[in-house]
């Protein structure tokens, strides 16, 4: 039995990838087939390891089992937001969304300020002069001038004409070297991926080539 189970799940993953791939030469009415089955399921199981890990354990456990009536407020902000879909009371879903909002900002602000914020400041003062390694030495100086060059190009007040204008080439050349390694890097992972259902259609399915684990 679970061998079949196997061999089934072989052939849905199998299927369902090429439905996938297809859309690399067309639009077609089997890649929306896939499309849709693929967000609906991934969406069907969202709403249900929401329900059974938070919304019933909270219900059962916290609400009707312990009496901690505290968290009716976040339930009921929640289901203000599907007021959205009754026309005459529509408006309640601002303030549910409006809450959601603040509460989320104020989270990533506290939780985030100092990673993105501050520690990306104090990573940029670097030692320009006394380094043993001339690498190292190398390396800060690109960093730190690249890193000013940028923020010069920024500044909008003033005309990009002689040495701020300069500068801001400089900045912008930085921005693009960097914008286009993230690009590169990005591309390196999607191609890894594609390779791994290259492997699986290659390997698993039709056994033309030896996966290794």
């Amino acid at each position: 039995m679970s061998e079949t189970l196997i061999t089934v799940g072989t052939w849905l993953q199998a299927i369902f990838t090429i439905l996938l791939l297809s859309v690399v030469f067309k639009d077609s009415p089997a890649y929306r087939f896939a499309e849709h089955t693929y967000v609906g399921l991934w969406a069907g199981y969202t709403v249900a390891l929401a329900f059974f890990q938070y919304i019933r354990p909270t219900i059962v456990d916290s609400i009707i089992g312990k009496g901690e009536l505290h968290w009716l407020v976040p339930m009921v902000v929640g289901l203000l937001m599907y007021t959205r879909y009754v026309k005459s009371i529509a408006w309640l879903s601002r303030y549910s969304l409006c809450f959601t909002l603040g509460i989320g900002t104020g989270y990533v602000l506290s939780k985030d300020m100092k990673p993105l914020f501050m520690d990306q400041i104090r990573a940029t003062f670097l030692k320009l002069w006394g380094v043993s390694d001339w690498w190292v030495l190398v390396s800060n100086w690109i960093f730190v001038i690249g890193t000013v060059a940028s923020l010069v190009y920024f500044m909008f007040t003033l005309q990009k004409k002689g040495v701020q204008g300069g500068i801001s080439k400089v900045g912008r050349i930085v921005m693009m070297v960097a914008f286009g390694s993230a690009f590169g890097n990005t591309v390196m992972a999607r191609v890894s991926l594609f390779l791994g259902r290259m492997q699986f259609l290659l390997g698993n399915w039709l056994k033309l080539i030896t996966t290794r684990v």
